[in-house]
């Protein structure tokens, strides 16, 4: 009998949770093959719920104890950014860098690979964090728990890396990692469903489709945006989907409360 550590299941998760936190795993211990992305994108909004409900679980704790909401809600993000090793927000980053600048794909992509920051990169990293810090905290100001609201959005995020790599060809600039990861529809539906069942029971129906119609108009805006500067998507166009649909998520919920 198969240790159960070694099942399929828990290995595509620790496959997802050393793809997108810094969590240290021993690799050996579950697997004599290299992780599989592809069999694993079931997963993916597991590694968002699992984000979110610890940094989030940290930040419900401070409220608790008495720290103001806002002051909860920084904590939280920061926690959740070391967590997550800023995956996203690299990404998020590396795309206003390159967009900003404009030019030809190849110049683009020199950019958005360019390891240094730019005065675009920051502009918008440092806007997305302080508007996600804002819009946590006026959802637990509406009586959300703020590790619920963290699970869901981070999950969305996951949820639209999935439907993004499906709808957009790839761009010739893209690494390896923008193209290996899309597994079979069974797969991708049972990811969808990990991140929308559990939502049913958290938002109202409004709330749940005015979150999910914004987030989709963001990640169609992102992929559009990709395939007109550098004829699809790359890994980083991912990563800023996955941040930009978070944000688009919580702003769909507040504006039906």
């Amino acid at each position: 009998m198969k240790r159960i550590y070694r099942q399929s299941h828990i290995v595509d998760f620790m496959a997802v949770l050393m793809q997108f936190t810094r969590v240290k795993i021993n690799w050996a211990y579950f697997s004599d093959d290299p992780p599989d992305l592809k069999r694993a994108s079931w997963a993916f909004p597991l590694a968002g719920w699992l984000v979110g409900l610890l940094s989030g679980g940290l930040g419900q704790i401070l409220i608790i104890v008495g720290l103001p909401i806002l002051l909860s809600c920084t904590l939280a993000t920061a926690f959740c950014i070391y967590l997550s090793g800023a995956y996203h927000e690299d990404g998020l980053a590396d795309m206003a860098d390159g967009f900003g600048a404009g030019g030809d794909g190849e110049k683009i992509s020199n950019i958005i690979h360019d390891s240094r920051l730019g005065t675009y990169g920051v502009s918008a990293l440092s806007l997305a964090i302080i508007v996600r810090i804002l819009l946590i905290s006026s959802l637990v100001e509406n009586d959300f728990w703020i590790f619920v609201i963290m699970g869901a959005s981070l999950a969305v995020g996951k949820g639209f890396i999935i439907i993004n790599r499906r709808i957009f060809p790839v761009s010739e600039f893209a690494g390896q990692a923008a193209v290996t990861f899309l597994g079979n529809n069974i797969r991708q539906v049972i990811c969808l469903l990990i991140w929308f069942l559990p939502c049913l029971l958290i938002f109202s129906p409004l709330q749940l489709a005015s979150g999910f119609i914004l987030s989709l108009l963001v990640s169609l805006w992102c992929g559009f945006k990709a395939k007109h500067y550098l004829g699809g998507i790359t890994g980083d166009i991912l990563g800023a989907t996955a941040f930009l649909t978070e944000l688009a998520f919580l702003l769909g919920v507040l504006l039906m409360i």
